[in-house]
């Protein structure tokens, strides 16, 4: 399953538009299995949404099992709290864009100046945001 929700298209009555799909292997698709206005980011709120998304599986799947294995997800504490409270043996695997655009907003926030100006601070900053990307 993905999550993720965004605030750019969000109603004014809401806060989040927050959307989930997942992948079908006998279709080769993903498809959405959730589209919801949510007014808040906490982490009982999207034990409710997943509750739901949880409990109407077996009324709308048409034979596609949708209890997801693995939630890709930003690196919001609540969702994969959430996740993990509905869906019990669920793994999460964090977005690498998500986790490389957080080092990026802390970089520009903190040491702007001292990364962009000095070669090897540079160098060491660009290896910590690949670090997903190495083997062991």
């Amino acid at each position: 399953m993905f999550a993720d929700g965004t605030f750019y298209i969000a109603p004014i009555f809401g806060y989040q538009v927050f959307i989930t799909g997942v992948f079908a292997p006998e279709i080769n698709s993903f498809y959405t299995t959730s589209l919801s206005i949510l007014n808040n980011k906490e982490q009982a709120t999207y034990e409710l949404l997943f509750e739901e998304l949880r409990k109407n599986e077996s009324n709308y799947n048409n034979n596609i099992i949708v209890i997801p294995k693995i939630l890709r997800c930003d690196f919001e504490k609540s969702i994969s709290n959430a996740s993990i409270k509905i869906f019990h043996n669920i793994t999460i695997k964090y977005c690498v864009w998500h986790y490389k655009r957080s080092f990026e907003v802390q970089k520009n926030r903190l040491c702007y100046n001292e990364v962009e100006n000095n070669h090897k601070i540079y160098l060491l900053y660009k290896t910590i945001t690949n670090f997903p990307f190495y083997k062991s």
